[in-house]
């Protein structure tokens, strides 16, 4: 007999259109508008989706209901769908997984990039309902954008009505219509502080904007003094350091080598330091991200060093709030599993087994931070924390609802390969 979860996934095979012409030529027959799912084969967070939402009755009721689902792979070389790169350019998807909702014209009226946060720690009930919650959000967003659009041609130009109107162009990356949007925006709102820290969050707009042209990176660096003076380090780092970080790629060039990036960095870090304090970490943390697990040795141990002196520079001189502990337990986890993968140096992966400890103080509930520590305990060959920490991964991952057939498939593998460890 086939298990409920096979005939879930069967089933959801059958429900989501895998050819971009067929779906759209559904959406003109039915007079629907399209919920598309530009995914990746190696995107994890996609299997996500593919395992717990997509095969939920539920969820397909309720998109069918509504929408012609679309499904598509890009970025996926020889596997990508037929269009789905091209499709990806013009929805100006950069991550994966990418949730659009666009109408029969291929007018946009809906984006959504990565997953809500009840996939993590929520239940599969809680997943399913949040993705619904998602398809009400875009029914409410295609009922309100062409009202938006009346407004702002009548010649409504009250700030909250520009920074809603705005807000939307942005998620939707409608570059045609943002400029005079923005630059009534602007004009409107007077000043920095009423335009990007008027409302909680409304600066990531700024960020988004930025990389939609030049005009929009110039500006977003001719405010930065007085976004400096008006916010406490940390929001303006989170402000700008994505700003940063499209600047020197800009300027330098995305396929750079490793060895010529680092010099350019070394040069970009004196140039921006007195404006930019965090920038020597900031691009250290790219760096070595770029460079770890290199195929040259050289490359890769210095990518490991960086990656220590990126956290050395990172440890907070005050007692970190909420929002920073989960950003830095976040961020020391990544650290240390990629040394798990990528280093052999024991001096090396015990400073990552004390970063990772950092990481529970910060997240003592995260199972994959456990899962971490385990791997590098199993690297170092401590057969008995290995297993202490690879039990506590696999407890607290089946009770925040993962599956042994799911993510915590290779931590159970790993628990396996401890226990043959010698004492």
């Amino acid at each position: 007999m086939w298990s409920a979860t096979l005939c879930g996934i069967l089933l959801a095979q059958t429900v989501y259109e895998k050819n971009i012409d067929a779906a759209f030529a559904q959406a003109k027959k039915q007079k629907k508008p399209l919920w598309i799912m530009v995914s990746a084969t190696w995107c994890a967070p996609c299997k996500i989706v593919e395992q717990k939402v997509l095969p939920s009755q539920q969820f397909q009721e309720a998109v069918r209901r509504d929408f012609i689902p679309l499904k598509i792979y890009a970025a996926s070389g020889g596997e990508s769908s037929p269009g789905a790169d091209s499709l990806a350019k013009v929805y100006d998807v950069k991550a994966f997984p990418t949730f659009l909702c666009v109408e029969l014209t291929g007018e946009p009226f809906y984006k959504y990039t990565g997953l809500p946060s009840e996939v993590f720690g929520g239940g599969d009930d809680e997943v399913v309902q949040a993705f619904i919650a998602q398809l009400n959000e875009a029914k409410k967003a295609r009922r309100e954008l062409p009202e938006l659009r009346r407004r702002f041609q009548k010649g409504d130009r009250s700030v909250e009505f520009l920074r809603t109107y705005l807000a939307k162009l942005v998620q939707l990356a409608q570059k045609d219509d943002i400029e005079k949007v923005f630059d009534a925006y602007l004009k409107a709102a007077g000043s920095v502080r009423i335009a990007w820290l008027g409302e909680p969050g409304y600066a990531k707009n700024l960020i988004v904007l930025s990389e939609m042209g030049e005009k929009y990176l110039r500006y977003a660096f001719s405010i930065a003094e007085s976004l400096r003076n008006a916010t406490d380090p940390y929001m303006y780092e989170q402000i700008y350091a994505p700003i940063l970080q499209r600047d020197f790629f800009q300027g330098s060039g995305q396929a750079l080598m490793w060895e010529v990036a680092f010099e350019k960095a070394e040069a970009y870090i004196r140039e921006k330091q007195k404006q930019f304090p965090f920038v020597e970490r900031m691009l250290y943390n790219m760096l070595w991200r770029m460079g770890l697990g290199a195929p040259v040795p050289e490359v890769n141990e210095k990518a490991a060093d960086l990656a220590l002196k990126a956290i050395a520079l990172q440890a907070p001189s005050e007692i970190p709030d909420a929002e920073q502990r989960e950003a830095l337990a976040e961020e020391y986890n990544s650290l240390a599993w990629d040394f798990y993968k990528h280093v052999e140096e024991p001096g090396k992966l015990w400073t990552a087994v004390l970063l990772t400890k950092q990481a529970l103080a910060y997240k003592p509930q995260a199972w994959y931070i456990w899962d971490t520590l385990g791997a590098l305990y199993y690297k170092l060959k401590r057969k008995r924390e290995a297993l202490e920490a690879l039990d506590k991964a696999i407890s607290l991952g089946k009770a925040q609802g993962e599956t042994e057939d799911g993510q915590l498939a290779e931590t159970i593998d790993l628990r396996e390969k401890a226990a043959q460890l010698g004492d």
